[in-house]
């Protein structure tokens, strides 16, 4: 496992371990719970690490199926939180911040449903993912505090960064989660 690099808080590039994870945070900083998937796909099991602190804290994704199995995914949807991507992304960076990171427009689902918010196109950006790459980077968009509701999209459809429609999301949109994802056979 390539450890996160704690003195910067950067997300790990390899899983590692729940054991591995343990022995580099100390078991006492971890605590098991049960998450709930979306659209009622069931339960999952995750790792907490630092639970009571939302600027340390880092959700690990198990399998569910094998204990000693590397950790699946990590997540982080703390605004105050430490943890970022060696590229700057992190979460709380307005929209007009991630499109500039990522050197092109995104496409995202419309906010207020159980997918809402997902950049689901990078338009062949920086932080697009590469075909057949083990890791996945998920990020999932949410309207700032005290944004106008009529003035972000919302709803089971896809909406455009660049789209004249709506001239103020860049600054009304926040990066609210991000997630990486491994899949050990290619595919996320």
């Amino acid at each position: 496992m390539v450890a996160p690099v704690v003195d910067t808080w950067e997300l790990p590039d390899t899983p590692g371990t729940r054991a591995q994870w343990e022995a580099r945070f100390g078991k006492e900083n971890l605590r098991a719970e049960t998450r709930y998937g979306p659209e009622g796909e069931g339960e999952y099991p995750v790792l907490v690490l630092f639970p009571d602190d939302a600027r340390k804290r880092l959700v690990l994704d198990l399998d569910a199926d094998r204990a000693d199995a590397a950790v699946t995914g990590v997540s982080v949807s703390d605004a105050e939180s430490l943890w970022h991507e060696a590229s700057g992304l992190r979460v709380g960076m307005p929209l007009a911040e991630l499109v500039a990171l990522n050197g092109a427009s995104i496409s995202f689902f419309g906010l207020d449903w159980d997918y809402g918010g997902t950049v689901e196109d990078w338009h062949d950006g920086r932080l697009g993912n590469p075909p057949g790459a083990s890791r996945f980077r998920a990020v999932t968009l949410v309207a700032r505090e005290g944004a106008d509701g009529d003035a972000v999209p919302v709803g089971d459809s896809s909406f455009r960064s660049d789209d004249a429609q709506w001239p103020g999301i860049g600054k009304d949109l926040l990066v609210g989660e991000i997630g990486i994802h491994w899949s050990m056979d290619g595919t996320p």
